[in-house]
């Protein structure tokens, strides 16, 4: 039970540490939480509820030492796509649901321990689809800088303008700032001068937060539209994901953790569970999905947070704000919460994957281009859908078209290399040829082309030897591929061998009676054992 619940408690963790920890992130969640809300097109309320119940239901049954659960701009930025033709008076309720969904969705994925199905999203797509992301949030900030719509033919708003810059420059210069606590409040920095403004020109038009002060700072409704379920789940399962993957990615780049040292690193499945309680949570308390972010995250980390009671702690800082210093929020200018949200997703915009060598890895940066194109263009779904067709596809044309090579020994040694890259010792009687792909369907036609061309280029070779050392996979295909050649050679007078099979794929030999249809041929248990055997036929 103690694995189940509390896990992280099987670690050492430092109250005070995480008392202070909780502080800080606390005095960086409220502003950008509110961001955050007006990015998904919800209200103040409904953000700030991300930041109590969540980071309690995580504390629960996550294990991330210093995840820092909450809205996060991506995720937000989805939530207020899946939410664009919900009617206003349902956004909050509809939002709701799909916090709702996407628990579910984390949940049945840890019943089915799928945990690490996620990873199988290659790094491009993922990549591709941040700076996709990012970009899009960036230009929804634009209005809130400028004080008017964009193309909307508006001159901006020069104060707004001005006190936007001011916030901006507040946010990089104190974040230059080399003590570790200070560096981190530039938001409550500029959060006091957006109110300090908003008292000392109170005739100036300032866009400012929204919030009914009437309204409760606890709320629950177990009243959803159910009748929304359908439309809204494509947009869970993928905010499920996207949030999944930032979180597991964040706690990975955190890696000196003390449960990753302690307990064997990450455990994907029991993320799954901290962040489906997490947004379960967050369904019940009038909030919106939420996941761990990473700018928080950092903050969390550099604040010393040893356990998710950081989190506990934030949660309740956040709590007595809203209890004693709601009001404040009305005075913040949007203009405030757009240069904080602008600077947090900043650095997502990483387009050095794209500018680098394209010589390195091509597939990778197509992979990248046509997903942050597809996400500009048609949305976060059909982006990420179309990134991972095409990782597929250049996936399965990789594996079709294996890499072989004729090897030799190296002189003097053991090790034997590709022919055409080093110098090594051949025998004309001899041909040997090393496969570094699994035996299958896809590349079964490929496979017969080089043996039949390498034997037909080594027309005095009596014996050839596959090295199989890198066969990790043999299906139907692969084995009427080796039964074929066997075949074949004998009817040309030649004898087919195997080196270095691995158990697995033996296991699938026997199975066919492999052996004994091969004989004379040999199954050879390393490459210079079949070198040395050989030998004396090679030399007569």
């Amino acid at each position: 039970m103690s694995k189940l619940f509390f896990p992280w408690l099987q670690s050492r963790w430092s109250l005070r540490q995480d008392v202070l920890a909780g502080l800080i992130v606390a005095i960086l969640i409220i502003p950008q939480a509110i961001g955050y809300g007006l990015l998904a097109q919800l209200p103040a309320a409904s953000a700030l509820a991300c930041c109590i119940f969540p980071l309690l239901a995580y504390a629960l049954f996550g294990n991330g030492r210093s995840l820092a659960i909450g809205p996060v701009a991506i995720v937000s930025m989805m939530v207020g796509g899946a939410l664009i033709d919900i009617p206003l008076a349902d956004k909050v309720a509809s939002a709701q649901l799909l916090a709702l969904q996407v628990a579910l969705v984390l949940l049945a994925m840890r019943l089915l321990r799928l945990g690490n199905l996620v990873h199988f999203i290659g790094h491009p797509v993922i990549h591709g689809f941040t700076a996709a992301a990012a970009m899009l949030i960036i230009i929804k900030q634009l209005p809130l800088l400028l004080g008017v719509p964009l193309m909307s033919g508006q001159s901006p708003h020069m104060a707004t303008v001005s006190l936007a810059l001011l916030a901006l420059l507040i946010l990089i210069l104190t974040a230059k700032l080399k003590h570790p606590t200070l560096s981190k409040l530039g938001p409550l920095l500029a959060i006091l001068i957006g109110i300090l403004a908003s008292l000392i020109w109170p005739d100036i038009a300032w866009p400012q937060v929204p919030i009914d002060p009437q309204q409760p700072v606890i709320q629950v409704n177990l009243t959803l539209p159910w009748h929304l379920f359908s439309q809204l789940l494509p947009s869970a399962l993928l905010i499920a994901l996207i949030g999944f993957l930032e979180s597991t990615s964040v706690i990975k780049s955190l890696g000196h953790q003390q449960a990753a040292h302690e307990q064997g690193g990450i455990k994907p499945n029991q993320e799954l569970m901290g962040l489906g309680a997490a947004n379960v949570a967050a369904a019940v308390f009038q909030a919106f999905p939420v996941a761990g972010g990473f700018g928080r995250s950092m903050v969390n980390d550099k604040a010393g947070a040893t356990s998710p009671m950081a989190g506990v702690f934030s949660a309740f800082f956040v709590l007595v704000f809203l209890l004693f210093a709601r009001d404040i929020i009305a005075f913040i200018p949007l203009a405030i919460l757009g240069a904080i949200v602008l600077m947090a997703v900043w650095p997502l915009l990483d387009i050095k994957p794209v500018i680098t060598d394209w010589s390195v890895l091509p597939n990778d940066k197509v992979v990248w281009l046509l997903t942050f194109a597809a996400v500009l263009t048609f949305g976060a779904e059909v982006g990420i859908g179309a990134g991972v067709a095409t990782s597929l596809f250049f996936l399965i044309r990789s594996a079709s078209h294996p890499h072989m090579a004729i090897i030799g020994r190296i002189p003097g040694s053991a090790h034997f290399r590709n022919e055409q890259r080093h110098q090594v010792l051949t025998y004309p009687c001899l041909l040997a040829i090393r496969i570094d792909e699994g035996l299958h369907f896809a590349n079964q036609e490929a496979i017969n082309g080089f043996i039949g061309h390498a034997i037909k280029e080594h027309p005095d070779a009596r014996q050839v030897l596959l090295v199989c050392s890198a066969v990790n996979v043999l299906d139907g295909d692969g084995i009427e591929l080796l039964l074929g050649w066997n075949d074949r050679l004998k009817s040309q007078g030649k004898t087919l061998h195997l080196a270095e099979v691995k158990g697995p794929i033996m296991d699938k030999l026997h199975k066919v009676n492999f052996g004994g249809r091969l004989m004379p041929g040999q199954i050879f248990l390393s490459t210079h054992e079949a070198f040395m055997a050989l030998a004396d036929d090679n030399l007569n």
